[in-house]
């Protein structure tokens, strides 16, 4: 029994908030499904199906119809998405597989029951809901109040995960001063960020190019902007 708020960090591994035989009823009708990286999992067009990361990484963002693109959260392993649609209407948002990733995919009308009766259960989808709204906070405040790390690996995530929907790869073309320009930095100092993350095997950089070798590394820089 779920008998106080958890505490600490946002890492929120939903199903371990849950006893053993409310984690079986969560789990009844849900249906497990592993997608290649690159791929677009749910489209705000189709039926609302929250689900848990079972490994892997996603990105949750919505756009325009200019094709413009922000990114609302990153969905890390063993957390719940989707936890909206349990208790109200979900937004209208796309869910990008940004590395191989496996989900098991919740039968809504049943976890939508069983929070209704049950508190516990309900308390549970609070809690991710919780963690939610923290890590948007973080999104929009790490690209101006970051350290330097921070916001390099933020552009750097987001602009790769928008140039693999386009050309299938992780990568950014641009530049260290057009990197510096997008954070607010100086080139010089963007470059020894560069630096740090292709000596750690996060990035590769060529002339005008950073390829993403490593983003569940790299989103883990950004999760670490403490709010």
């Amino acid at each position: 029994m779920l008998g106080q708020w958890p505490t600490g960090g946002d890492d929120i591994d939903f199903l371990s908030l849950l006893s053993d035989a409310d984690r079986r009823r969560v789990l009844e009708g849900a249906t497990k499904v592993a997608y290649p990286a690159g791929t677009i999992a749910f489209h705000p067009e189709g039926p609302d199906q929250p689900f848990v990361l079972d490994r892997g990484l996603a990105r949750v963002y919505t756009s325009v119809r200019d094709g413009r693109q922000a990114t609302v959260t990153f969905v890390h392993r063993n957390e719940l998405a989707g936890g909206t649609a349990i208790v109200s209407h979900a937004p209208k948002v796309q869910i990008q597989v940004v590395v191989n990733s496996t989900l098991t995919i919740l039968d809504l009308d049943k976890v939508r029951t069983l929070a209704l009766a049950e508190a516990d259960i309900c308390k549970a989808v609070a809690v991710h809901l919780a963690a939610r709204v923290r890590s948007a906070f973080r999104l929009i405040s790490v690209r101006s109040l970051g350290n330097i790390r921070e916001r390099v690996a933020y552009d750097l995530l987001d602009r790769a995960c928008q140039s693999q929907l386009v050309v299938g790869r992780l990568e950014v073309t641009a530049t260290h001063s057009d990197l510096a320009l997008s954070i607010g930095s100086s080139r010089e100092v963007v470059s020894r960020a560069l630096r740090d993350l292709r000596a750690a095997g996060i990035v590769e950089t060529t002339t005008g190019l950073v390829r993403v070798v490593d983003p569940v590394r790299l989103a883990a820089i950004v999760r670490g902007f403490a709010i």
